[in-house]
Order: C-alpha cells, then sequence, then structure tokens
C-alpha cells in the first residue's frame, strides 16, 4: 500500500512510524501557511494536522485528499463544511490528550488559588515577607462550576471532586441527569452556575455559538472572589471584557492556556495584570498526550487508506464514507 500524508507540522516519531510501516510518504513541509499547504496538497491522500488552519481554499486544491486527521480534539481549524462538500472525511483524536488537560487544569486552578506565580515572583525579587501579604484559598468544599461536561469536563470534575474535596455544577445543556453521577450537580442556567461557583473552568467547543460566551455580562455574574480558569479556546473568552473584570476586582482572577489571537501579542494588556497565570496553549503537551495524539490519527488514516472504518470520524453524517 502506497499513498501520502502531509504533516504540516512536527509530531511524535510514533505516528509517523507508524505510517511509515503501512508504506506512507510522509511529507513535512518548512512551514505552515496556506501558501505553502496549497503547494503540497494536490498530491497527498492525507493530511495529519494539529494547529494549522484548513480553509476551502487549501480543501479545493486537494484533488486526491480522502482524510484530514486531526492531531487532538477539536476541529476549529478545519473548514468542516468545505471537506464534507468534497467527500473528505475528518476524523480527531477525543481521547488522546483527555488526561494531559485536565491536569494541566488542576495545575492552572492550584496555582491560581494560592497566588503561586505572584508569590514566587516576589521571592526571586528578595521579597520574603510576601507570605505576611499574600493569602491563598484552600479548595475543599469550595464550589467548582464546569461549562461543558465533555470528557475533559468531566475528567476535570472527578479529579476535582475526588481529590480535592470540591462540590460541582455543571452546565451543558446536552447532558442528562440521569448520565451523570450523583456528586454533580447539573444546571440548566449558566447564569447561575456562574453565580455560585468559586472556580468556573471552560470546557466547550469553539463554535459560532460559543463565541464570547463569557463576556462582560457573565463575568458580572461571576463571584467576586471567584477564578475563571480557561484551556478550551481562546474565543470563548471575551478578553477586553475578561481585563475589565480582572482590572475592577469584579473576579479574583483567571487562569488562561488559550487566546483569541495566537500567538498573543507579546505586549498583551493582560499581561499587565498581577491577577492572571497564562501558559501558552500547552494543557495537551505532555510526552504520553504527544505520543497518543500522532499515533491514534495515523491509526485512522491507515484504517481509511484500507477501506476500513476509522474509529473516531467527525463528519462521517455529512458525507458518504465508503
Amino acid at each position: 500500500m502506497n499513498f501520502k500524508v502531509l504533516i504540516p507540522q512536527p509530531i511524535a516519531k510514533e505516528g509517523i512510524d507508524l505510517l511509515e510501516k503501512e508504506g506512507a510518504e510522509v511529507i513535512i513541509p518548512p512551514d505552515y501557511n496556506e501558501e505553502t499547504l496549497i503547494s503540497h496538497v494536490s498530491d497527498v491522500d492525507a493530511i495529519l494536522i494539529r494547529t494549522a488552519k484548513l480553509s476551502r481554499v487549501v480543501i479545493e486544491k486537494a484533488s486526491k485528499l480522502k482524510v484530514i486527521a486531526r492531531h487532538g480534539i477539536g476541529v476549529d481549524n478545519i473548514d468542516l463544511e468545505a471537506a464534507s462538500d468534497r467527500g473528505i472525511l475528518v476524523t480527531n483524536a477525543p481521547f488522546a490528550n483527555v488526561n494531559a488537560v485536565a491536569e494541566h487544569v488542576l495545575t492552572l486552578i492550584l496555582s491560581g488559588s494560592r497566588q503561586l506565580i505572584q508569590v514566587d515572583s516576589a521571592l526571586r525579587n528578595g521579597d520574603f515577607e510576601v507570605r505576611n501579604r499574600k493569602f491563598g484559598i484552600e479548595l475543599k468544599g469550595k464550589t467548582l462550576g464546569v461549562v461543558g461536561f465533555g470528557n475533559i469536563g468531566q475528567l476535570v470534575a472527578e479529579k476535582c471532586h475526588y481529590g480535592l474535596g470540591m462540590d460541582v455544577l455543571v452546565y451543558d445543556p446536552y447532558v442528562r441527569e440521569e448520565n451523570v453521577s450523583s456528586y454533580v450537580q447539573l444546571n440548566q442556567s449558566l447564569s447561575e452556575v456562574l453565580a455560585s461557583s468559586d472556580i468556573v473552568t471552560i470546557h466547550v467547543p469553539y463554535l459560532p455559538s460559543t463565541h464570547h460566551l463569557i463576556n462582560e455580562e457573565a463575568l458580572q455574574q461571576m463571584k467576586k472572589d471567584a477564578i475563571l480558569v480557561n484551556a478550551a479556546r481562546g474565543g470563548i473568552i471575551d478578553e477586553i471584557a475578561l481585563e475589565k473584570a480582572l482590572g475592577s476586582g469584579e473576579i479574583r482572577g483567571a487562569c488562561l492556556d488559550c487566546f483569541e489571537t495566537e500567538p498573543p501579542a507579546v505586549d498583551h494588556s493582560l499581561w499587565n495584570l498581577e491577577n492572571v497565570i497564562v501558559t501558552p496553549h500547552l494543557a495537551a503537551h505532555t510526552e504520553e498526550a504527544m505520543i497518543e495524539m500522532a499515533v491514534t490519527p495515523a491509526k485512522d488514516i491507515i484504517a481509511i487508506m484500507k477501506g476500513e472504518k476509522p474509529l473516531y470520524p467527525v463528519n462521517e453524517k455529512e458525507i458518504k464514507v465508503s
């Protein structure tokens, strides 16, 4: 079996080895801008994509393309409509990085609740007495508000409840009461979850319906001592409104792993606020998850090349899968 796979950004060696073992010619271009992608897509059978954007313009140049396999969960960087129009199957890796992201969310929650970055910076500057000015909060008995209860949201809730002794409120209009654990209180109102939670963590996909889901009005509904955590997608939070809320003390703090524009500007105005912790969209980047995020889509590419059904199709209802 001979086929060509375009991989615009580096992935773990295990994924490439698996593809090459099955006869793939792997193409890794020097860059992944639209012009570069267009110059390579016309002759490939599959694309294994990380964060590079696959627009309709690129997809329509891909005359042989059968599958776009996403290295991770979210597919908002792929024009799904264009892929479906062309009969191209899109797959993802919905479980590959779930634990990695959940653990990072816990890292952010714990760091934010104990003001870890602020006290670290103060001590490095010789301020040992920061210990008498900066007091954290304990999480035991506090309420975790989970907005979006997919695989990651569920695991974060489990770790926070059983590991930290937190109560759990959930807002997800697509989840039914009978499908959640007994320790989870499912709420039909986002406003009530925001108003009742000490920590709010975001786990919804980025869609037109979730753009700026957390806006000025939503932030005003949160507790003044609440911490907002986002390791989903940047556009879900209105950053201008967030900056205002943080600067005025409407909420206690924010811990962000993703931003409306990535990479964010080096002089981003949020950087001026002491009550913000930021990481560069790396919640999924553990050694273990990077391997799994490479291997899972590679397996689905191989399955499709063999005429078999992939494990994790995203748009099969929109197209006919031969």
